[in-house]
């Protein structure tokens, strides 16, 4: 009779918690609790916002005006002959250009035989790339399918450092164009 008793008990409980939770929900089942967060997407339903971040981001319109002041830019950048996602700059003894990856995840770019090191890089999974002391790179993931990729290349006479220095000024720019923190 007790275990009885007990089972009865605990099913009492939980009606009484189902009927509480159901009646903090909408006419559409939802039960958000104001003041707290949403919950968050599920694989079913992706976010949007982040899924493809760059769906609208155009390679040479990743520095604002006075970004490009800063790194020395002088005018708009010239989409690459070889690859219509990258954009150029030629800034005298250096060049610097950002590739936007908008169908291709950070571990899809071809670095091969580079020295890459695996990093963090504003939150994001990066790579920092340096073939030689002549060339730089800093890619970043966007998402889990898209990246971009802040490259460097400075003129042999100038000092050991110098396209990494460059590549390290810059990519921190184009992160904070693309997701405007």
């Amino acid at each position: 009779m007790h275990r009885n008793m007990r089972h009865s008990s605990a099913a009492t409980v939980l009606a009484t918690a189902a009927l509480v939770l159901s009646a903090c929900g909408d006419s559409a089942g939802n039960t958000e609790i104001p003041g707290q967060a949403a919950p968050k997407p599920t694989q079913s339903e992706p976010d949007q916002s982040t899924d493809r971040p760059l769906a609208d981001v155009k390679p040479c319109e990743v520095f604002t005006p006075h970004q490009a002041k800063q790194l020395g830019l002088n005018g708009p950048g010239a989409i690459s002959e070889f690859d219509d996602s990258t954009c150029k700059w030629d800034i005298g003894d250096h060049l610097i250009n950002v590739s936007v990856y908008k169908d291709m995840a950070l571990d899809e770019i071809n670095f091969s035989g580079d020295e890459k090191t695996s990093i963090t890089f504003q939150g994001h999974k990066a790579l920092l790339v340096r073939p030689n002391k002549d060339q730089c790179s800093l890619a970043f993931a966007t998402s889990d399918a898209t990246s971009v990729s802040v490259n460097s290349t400075v003129d042999v006479s100038a000092p050991a450092g110098k396209a990494c220095k460059l590549v390290k000024k810059a990519a921190p720019m184009v992160e904070t164009t693309i997701f405007g923190n």
